[in-house]
């Protein structure tokens, strides 16, 4: 196997494990659970690059660096974590990550519009059938209150949007500043988070009578050693590794990770609706971003 794809596979087998830190912590606000993530990822950054620093002597202070890494943190990390734990404690876990399985078509999508390219017959067709796995999979909680379904879902689109954003900018600063190592990277973005996730955590509603601080300090450390530190820096040396466009298509292992995480935590399988909706949303994706690329398909 290609290491390049080894690194997005693991990434996205760390990514899921996102999908079901909100349910475990299913008691503490969303807030509190994103806050505890990325205080973990902080500080878990800060030695690290200490590490690094050690390793390879003092270096000078980069301010532009560390402000892109602010900027790119606070939208696709801090803020899409705090969408995406919303999403998941209103709406449950299997709609919000077939949303989020959307990410190799919006990303694709954005680049056709800097690209200025035109709809296809067959990237119309994948669209449609992503349209319609998405209605399938949300049959089972047609029946949850109205208000938290709505909210979930616009929740889980927020974070999309977010983490679209932040894929096609972080994708473009690492391709424009190769020096930067993938371990390195993820270590800057997470240690220019921490300040925040304490703000967050501050402001947060506060703990539930009762809280079982050492499941929330267990689950906070593996999304923020696992899930964000170490999955990020594989995700950042696959993409030196693998051509944007197949990267794109390999992103649906987080939404299968993700289902497989959700079924596993639920105790029983998937209903049958979300399978098939799950089908159609991979197959709608496969098809949109080979499209994208032809070569791909030979």
């Amino acid at each position: 196997m290609n290491a390049g794809v080894a690194f997005a596979i693991l990434a996205c087998a760390g990514w899921g494990f996102a999908f079901i830190g909100p349910l475990i912590l299913g008691a503490w606000s969303a807030t509190a659970v994103a806050a505890g993530r990325y205080i973990a990822y902080g500080l878990w950054s800060l030695i690290a690059l200490g590490v690094v620093r050690l390793r390879g002597g003092p270096q000078p202070f980069d301010a532009r660096k560390w402000r892109d890494a602010l900027l790119l943190t606070l939208a696709g990390n801090l803020l899409y974590y705090v969408l995406l734990s919303e999403a998941l404690q209103r709406s449950g876990v299997f709609l919000p990550t077939l949303i989020i399985g959307l990410l190799p078509v919006t990303v694709s999508m954005a680049g056709r519009w800097r690209a200025r390219q035109r709809l296809t017959p067959a990237y119309a067709a994948a669209l449609v059938l992503i349209v319609a796995g998405l209605l399938l999979a949300n049959r089972p909680v047609a029946g949850a209150a109205v208000a938290n379904d709505v909210i979930g879902l616009l929740c889980a689109f927020g974070a999309l949007a977010l983490w679209t954003v932040y894929g096609v900018i972080n994708a473009d600063w690492l391709r424009a500043h190769p020096r930067v190592g993938g371990l390195e990277w993820s270590s800057l973005q997470g240690a220019a988070a921490l300040p925040f996730a304490l703000a967050l955590f501050a402001g947060s509603p506060r703990p539930p009578d009762g809280a079982d601080w050492p499941v929330f300090i267990a689950v906070s450390l593996v999304l923020g050693v696992m899930t964000s530190w170490a999955a990020n820096a594989a995700w950042n040396m696959a993409s030196t590794r693998v051509p944007g466009s197949l990267l794109g298509q390999l992103i649906v292992f987080e939404t299968i990770a993700g289902v497989g995480y959700g079924a596993w935590w639920s105790g029983a399988p998937p209903a049958l609706t979300v399978l098939a909706g799950a089908a159609l949303l991979i197959a709608g994706v496969v098809i949109a971003v080979r499209e994208r690329v032809p070569e791909l398909v030979a």
